[in-house]
């Protein structure tokens, strides 16, 4: 079974596609009704690689800074994941950050057997690269067109 955290961990190690890591864990956070820090500081890691990798080092640095302040906060869940988290606290000390995940070495020989059967991305670097310029936004769209509609209906 691929639990979400395994899906983030491939995607990030394997494709590089840190928009759709953010958005493995930012569903799987938005069910949980946001209450795992553990998967918000994931988010924010991936986001960070994402701006970086744009050349944006200033939203990079901004993603960093927010997930180091819910790192203590988060420390047991990433444990319980399998994030070696001393060893991640200091991969957010450097610049560039790591491509690799700081795992501890039960979730790192997991995450090694896996990536063999994990298919390659169709995606080039320049998709990867602007991805959020490439989505369909139409259900986010349509969702927001739907709840302006129903405020308007309540406030009749």
């Amino acid at each position: 079974m691929t639990t979400p955290f395994i899906q983030y961990t491939l995607l990030f190690e394997c494709h590089a596609d840190y928009f759709e890591c953010h958005e493995v864990l930012e569903e799987a956070w938005q069910d949980g009704n946001r209450q795992q820090v553990g998967y918000a500081v994931l988010i924010q890691y991936a986001v960070a690689h994402y701006h970086a990798r744009r050349g944006n080092e200033a939203g990079a640095k901004k993603s960093i800074d927010a997930l180091k302040r819910k790192l203590v906060l988060a420390s047991d869940e990433l444990e319980m994941l399998g994030v070696d988290v001393p060893r991640f606290a200091n991969d957010l000390e450097r610049w560039p950050l790591p491509h690799v995940l700081p795992l501890n070495e039960t979730t790192r020989g997991h995450i090694e057997r896996l990536k063999p059967t994990f298919e390659p991305t169709e995606l080039s670097f320049e998709q990867l690269v602007h991805k959020h310029i490439y989505r369909d936004r139409t259900p986010v769209v349509n969702e927001r067109l739907l709840a302006i509609e129903h405020r308007k209906k309540a406030r009749r």
